[in-house]
């Protein structure tokens, strides 16, 4: 899908590149391109990776092009992902952009004047949460409500993708449901996920969070909800539902550290209350996904990493 998306000449750049270590492609408006390879920052040159003198200037027509091919030729029919600052193009693959918001009564309408794009590549990293597996189930092989903790880019979505995995391999009989609003966990194509995220995994895509979990335990009857990137105080409320209807919650949230975590005034009810019974912190110190440490529902260490 990468290829659809991309002018020629990028495709023929990219191409001298391994595609499993391609993870983000930034275009910044008359800058260089740049490429997040191997977990490093590059510039990217005709020939593959260059210095910044070699490197191809992004211009507005490129820009234009991507984002027209991403929506399929038709940007009003993806008018309400520009204005959450982002589009989905397929196989999991997300462009984040920015540009001028279009704003009324205080209602974002949509973004236009596109400057920036960075389009992430997702990839299956199969066994990358094995060792989170081993201590989010109780004595009774029930899962735990986790919490994936990381700055944006660490792997917290390649995580969650193997913990579904991982969780279904431990318990065959638990019944998962995977909130994918972006449609870059399960990578669907016409309603079907292109990434394994286990057998017993049913997904909903797009859509908001608090709404998918509140209806999705009343029409799936999920023991397991997993969901990315929580953050408003509608997500905390329907995830405080969930819990009380007796529904783990995995969720990842955007944090550098637990103590920055702890200090999200939305999180202090869920903290407080010990909602969640293990927060797993993450770092691309030693690559994405790198496990710094562990903690229970009372902030303390269950394993360290480190």
């Amino acid at each position: 899908m990468l290829r659809d998306i991309l002018p020629d000449f990028l495709n023929k750049a990219i191409s001298f590149l391994k595609y499993d270590d391609l993870c983000e492609i930034r275009l910044r408006l008359k800058k260089p391109i740049s490429v997040n390879y191997k977990n490093s920052y590059y510039f990217l040159g005709y020939g593959g990776l260059c210095n910044e003198t070699d490197a191809i200037i992004c211009s507005k027509e490129m820009i234009q092009t991507i984002i027209s091919k991403a929506s399929n030729f038709s940007v009003y029919a993806v008018n309400d992902e520009l204005k959450e600052g982002y589009l989905s193009a397929g196989d999991g693959i997300r462009i984040g952009l920015t540009g001028t918001v279009v704003m009324q009564d205080d209602k974002v309408l949509t973004t236009k004047d596109f400057n920036s794009l960075n389009i992430r590549i997702p990839h299956q990293i199969f066994g990358s949460a094995y060792k989170i597996s081993k201590i989010i189930f109780d004595e009774n092989q029930n899962v735990y409500s986790t919490m994936i903790i990381g700055a944006p880019g660490v792997g917290k979505t390649t995580i969650l993708r193997d913990l579904a995995v991982q969780i279904n391999k431990i318990r065959k009989d638990i019944n998962i449901l995977l909130l994918d609003e972006r449609m870059e966990i399960s990578s669907p194509y016409e309603g079907v996920a292109t990434l394994n995220v286990g057998t017993s995994t049913d997904i909903i895509c797009g859509g908001k969070k608090d709404f998918n979990i509140i209806n999705g335990i009343r029409s799936m009857a999920p023991n397991v909800i997993i969901v990315d990137e929580i953050g408003s105080k509608r997500d905390i409320s329907a995830i405080e539902y969930a819990t009380n209807s007796g529904v783990s919650i995995v969720a990842s949230v955007h944090s550098k550290d637990i103590f920055e975590f702890q200090k999200k005034v939305e999180f202090e009810n869920i903290v407080k209350s010990r909602v969640f019974k293990r927060y797993v912190v993450l770092s691309a110190n030693e690559g994405k996904g790198t496990i710094e440490n562990i903690y229970d529902e009372y902030m303390k260490p269950v394993l360290r990493f480190i």
